[in-house]
């Protein structure tokens, strides 16, 4: 049997090492990891965008704190602010409303009343399920701001499925007590594992090491044909195949499907996702609040959030000096150029540089990094789904699923695509 896996990410290697030797995995670019990658400029250490381990499984957890990242491990407490209305809070934004003006603080917990002891309101899409749960106030100042800035579009656009585990729902209690003072922290990233060296590719290349099979770097899919049984490569060469697992992209891999039918075609093309550019700047430590990230709700900044990857690791700068990467949301091509100069200018604002302390200023885009949540999501993407499962096509990962999950869940995924062939 020929099992061929179809991207080197974190899904893909985890199902490779699950198999044990018998696969040929195909990896497009020239190195594995896919998003999971560190690039060192001039001393700075830059993921490609930030990359934070929270391992819930127990088999995970022993792998990643015992074999992969053995010895290489920080364990961190989050430390993220949100910026708004010219004040730096603690996020997540409901459980920390203190700080904030008397009257966003007012509206946002007379909302959130009116929300929990109300009749609750049908689930039609994004938008109603923050007011449900949320409240009118929580939405308004935060939470419809951010997601249109993230998503690109109105959170009436969006469909209830696009937060899922990811966003945590306070109690009454925990609210007003967010309101008087410092609240509770909340949510699933509230402490996190990084590696002490090697930034986040470290884990990359401790998960390579267990791998044993056939990997082929610079193997780009041109097309699949599940009828024949062959994955076709750029190059012209057709590998056949037995098993297939799909980590690439759901909706780049169902436009190279030979002969499906028309409603897969279809549905394929309405698996839409937003593209991120990632401006990383190093400079001076200057100082200014001290953040792993932070979020920026308001229009009048252009990124949506900022990280500080040497606050959350020193060793990701050098000696007196600090990281950041701003991320910007699009669906048209990147402005890499003015989103520089405007993040320098936003940092220097906001007292974290000087402009003339910059040492490192480029740009990075990533085309597919959100999927996009609308209301044609879920039934297109089922639609893909059910027709690979027909021809006994595995799929996994963030992107070969086409939804929002973390590190632990490819690494899940590629386990279980793995298991589910034997």
């Amino acid at each position: 049997m020929t099992t061929v896996i179809v991207g080197g990410g974190l899904a893909g290697l985890s199902c490779a090492r699950e198999l044990g030797s018998d696969f040929v995995l195909l990896e497009a670019e020239e190195r594995l990891g896919g998003l999971c990658r560190t690039d060192t400029v001039e001393g700075f250490s830059f993921d490609w965008t930030g990359h934070w381990l929270h391992a819930r499984d127990p088999q995970m957890r022993q792998l990643i704190g015992e074999r992969w990242l053995a010895g290489n491990l920080l364990e961190v407490q989050r430390r993220a602010l949100i910026f708004s209305e010219g004040v730096w809070t603690t996020f997540p934004y409901q459980f920390h409303l203190h700080g904030l003006p008397p009257k966003t603080v007012s509206e946002c917990v007379i909302g959130f009343v009116e929300a929990v002891t109300g009749p609750g309101r049908p689930l039609r899409n994004a938008a109603d399920f923050i007011v449900r749960y949320l409240g009118e106030g929580i939405a308004r100042h935060f939470m419809f701001p951010y997601n249109q800035k993230l998503y690109t579009v109105p959170c009436e656009e969006l469909s209830p499925e696009w937060g899922g585990r990811f966003i945590p729902r306070p109690t009454l209690q925990q609210v007003i007590e967010g309101a008087l003072g410092p609240g509770a922290d909340a949510g699933y990233n509230a402490s996190f594992w990084y590696p002490r060296q090697g930034g986040i590719e470290a884990l990359v290349r401790g998960l390579a090491a267990d791998v044993q099979g056939d990997v082929r770097l610079g193997a780009r899919v041109a097309g699949f044909d599940l009828w024949r049984r062959q994955v076709r490569l750029a190059s012209g060469e057709e590998i056949a195949f037995d098993r297939l697992v799909l980590t690439a992209p759901l909706a780049a891999a169902a436009r190279m499907l030979t002969g499906a039918p028309a409603d897969v075609v279809e549905a394929a093309a309405k698996l839409r996702a937003v593209s991120v550019t990632v401006v990383e700047i190093g400079a001076r430590d200057l100082g200014g609040p001290r953040f792993h990230w932070a979020y920026f709700p308001e229009e009048r900044f252009r990124f949506y959030r900022i990280g500080s990857p040497s606050e959350v690791n020193p060793a990701l700068a050098p000696s007196g000096f600090r990281s950041f990467a701003a991320e910007f949301s699009h669906q048209g091509p990147a402005d890499a150029q003015a989103w520089i100069d405007e993040t320098i200018l936003a940092l220097e604002d906001l007292g974290l540089l000087r402009s003339s302390d910059v040492v490192v200023r480029r740009a990075r885009t990533i085309p597919a990094a959100y999927v996009l949540f609308d209301h044609a999501h879920e039934t297109a993407r089922a639609t893909v789904l059910q027709y690979l499962a027909r021809h006994g096509v595995q799929v996994a990962g963030r992107y070969g699923r086409w939804e929002y999950s973390s590190m632990e869940d490819a690494l899940l995924s590629g386990r279980d695509a793995a298991r589910a062939l034997k």
